[in-house]
């Protein structure tokens, strides 16, 4: 038997007594993630950390032991729900695929103790028509054979899909049936992102719950579906600065409340019971966000996620009855959040007027004016918004000096309609004139030395980068771009466009983002940095995968080749192992080194340097 989550079991993970801190610090993974009780409240489930994959194991609460219950050599747990208290179904896949993207390759039942385990089959997709509880757990879409492409589906309090949502050439649509028996009836088929509403779930009376936006504003609201007038019906949540995420509906069906995706993630709950422990928790622990998730068979025992922007998540159990609060594990045991950096939430003005949200991170102790300025800029780059997590990459910079910006540029989502769609047809444009304008508010503002700043970014972000470099050569001292696009056309005409869905997106989807290949050939060309290579002037750190399948090496091998052709400076490092990311601790960790290395090289402040 292992023991398991103990803070004090990781002691050899606590933090050395130097100055700065290892860059292995910052970039180890989490021991564990995805804790949840079992129905009873007696046991916790998690997925922990092994040396080469991820395992799910079981820890009896009572007594603090627990052990893994799987040990797949070529697979890792990906997620797992319980199915009851003895129970689990779990999906396996590789967490880190050359696309980037969790590859999935099934689902598995096991025991609390590792016996029983077994693959999920036809017979227990079957099964899962008489019993509820494990058709919720399946993570799957049992019974909607019927449908193609299917991107998500609904189940009802008794287990059955009635709702599924799905994509296919160019068109989403919405489906419904009364039942398990009964024929699909469509709600609605518009073209791809053009639904006027998104399927949600559906509680113990079988409302349906959807978001959509309301009349006359950009943000998503959530309300109740007419199934039988096929149209919205009530509002029932709504955030009057942020989007509504999703409802929160336990196993049994009862709503309990409604997530939004502000600042930091909340619940707006309507259960008056999990209102009161938040309310109570809250004031037990002022200084972190903290997600409350009660056992849903003992209402008197709660799991408690706490975090800020200088901790990383720590786990509480709560007892509802005797109002006792108890640690229970931190995710990163050896993180001490007195010597992380406060991530700051600020918003800019774009030249054209539209507010740019970001998080600015200045290094702990620092006087905050004239320091050098290291501009992270996200991947996607349609993603959900930034929220006030503890951020590694934020945190390694900022403990070395430097000023850390990381804007949520037009085309970020969750900001609303106006913020998301402002992008389309603008990389190179005002999406990077976003990037352009955090950079120069901070230089008015003193905060940063306008000799000393870089960009670094991965994927989009990373061609972001380059472009930037490119764009406004005069800005910036440096910049690093990993696994990151060169040739925005050039990625039209990567054959992986699988049954009509590419690693990026529907193609027509792209399309519309983007624009047309066909039509914009040359307004690609004059902001692909493979076709601007000559205008670049600082010194570039590039890093790839040598088996990414989302943006090939060839990408970065066609930039590396214009880069020598007009005799440029830069660094260049393949992994070959690795896809879309650096997943192997050790890739990983020589990465970060290596851009700890570059940033002194070229931020370093020339009055200081020897």
């Amino acid at each position: 038997m292992l023991r398991l989550f103990l803070a004090g079991s990781l002691a050899l993970f606590a933090l050395a007594a130097h100055a700065e801190l290892a860059v292995e610090e910052f970039f180890q993974r989490p021991v564990y993630s995805q804790l949840k009780l079992s129905p009873d409240g007696n046991l916790i489930a998690a997925i922990v950390r092994g040396a080469k994959r991820d395992t799910l194991a079981v820890l009896q609460i009572s007594t603090r032991h627990g052990r893994p219950i799987t040990n797949f050599a070529d697979a890792d747990v990906l997620s797992f729900r319980w199915v009851d208290n003895r129970r689990l179904v779990f999906n396996v896949g590789d967490a880190h695929e050359a696309a980037g993207n969790a590859e999935y390759y099934g689902a598995y039942l096991v025991n609390v103790d590792g016996s029983d385990l077994a693959p999920v089959t036809r017979s227990d997709l079957r099964a899962a028509r008489e019993d509820p509880a494990l058709a919720r757990a399946l993570l799957g879409c049992p019974g909607v054979e019927a449908l193609r492409a299917v991107t998500r589906c609904i189940l009802d309090s008794r287990g059955v899909v009635r709702v599924a949502r799905s994509a296919e050439d160019g068109r989403e649509r919405v489906s419904y049936r009364r039942g398990p028996d009964a024929a699909w009836e469509i709600l609605e088929d518009a073209e791809e992102g053009k639904l006027s509403f998104w399927p949600l779930d559906m509680d113990a009376n079988d409302v349906l719950y959807v978001r959509a936006y309301e009349p006359g504003s950009d943000k998503l609201a959530i309300y109740r579906y007419d199934l039988a007038k096929r149209r919205i019906a009530e509002r029932v949540a709504r955030h009057l600065d942020a989007n509504m995420d999703n409802v929160v509906i336990d196993e049994a069906g009862h709503l309990l409340g409604f997530s939004y995706a502000g600042q930091h993630a909340s619940v707006i709950w309507v259960d008056e019971q999990i209102a009161r422990v938040q309310r109570m928790v809250d004031r037990a622990l002022p200084g972190t966000s903290n997600a409350v998730s009660l056992a849903s068979e003992n209402p008197k025992r709660a799991l408690i996620s706490a975090h800020s922007d200088i901790a990383p998540p720590t786990f509480y159990l709560f007892d509802t009855e005797k109002r006792t609060l108890e640690k229970f594990a931190s995710s990163r045991p050896w993180i001490k959040p007195a010597e992380m950096s406060n991530r700051n939430f600020v918003v800019y003005k774009a030249r054209d007027g539209l507010e740019i949200p970001a998080y600015l991170t200045l290094p702990k102790g620092s006087s905050g004016k004239n320091l050098p300025l290291v501009v992270e800029i996200h991947g996607g780059p349609w993603i959900s918004k930034q929220t006030d997590d503890f951020n590694p990459h934020a945190q390694f910079l900022a403990s070395r000096g430097y000023a850390v910006l990381q804007p949520d540029f037009r085309g970020t989502r969750d900001y609303g309609k106006r913020h998301y769609e402002a992008s389309f047809g603008q990389w190179g444009f005002a999406m990077q004139d976003d990037i352009t304008d955090g950079v120069e508010w901070l230089i008015r503002q003193g905060i940063a030395d306008k000799n000393r700043i870089c960009l670094i970014g991965a994927s989009y972000g990373g061609y972001a980068t380059l472009w930037g470099l490119m764009k406004t050569p005069e800005l910036y001292r440096c910049g690093v771009a990993y696994v990151a696009v060169t040739d925005i056309g050039a990625m039209f005409s990567f054959n992986r466009w699988d049954m009509g869905r590419s690693l990026w997106m529907d193609r027509d989807e792209a399309r519309r983002r983007i624009g047309d290949p066909s039509r914009d050939e040359e307004k690609f060309r004059s902001v692909s940095p493979v076709e601007q290579a000559a205008r670049l002037k600082a010194p570039v750190l590039l890093a790839y995968g040598g088996v990414d399948q989302r943006v090939p090496l060839k990408q970065g091998n066609a930039l590396r080749s214009a880069l020598e052709r007009y005799g440029k400076t830069y660094e260049w490092v393949v992994y070959d192992d690795e896809g879309h990311g650096f997943n192997d601790d050790r890739n990983r960790f020589d990465f970060w080194r290596r851009v700890d290395a570059f940033l002194k090289k070229y931020l370093t402040d020339p009055a200081k340097q020897q």
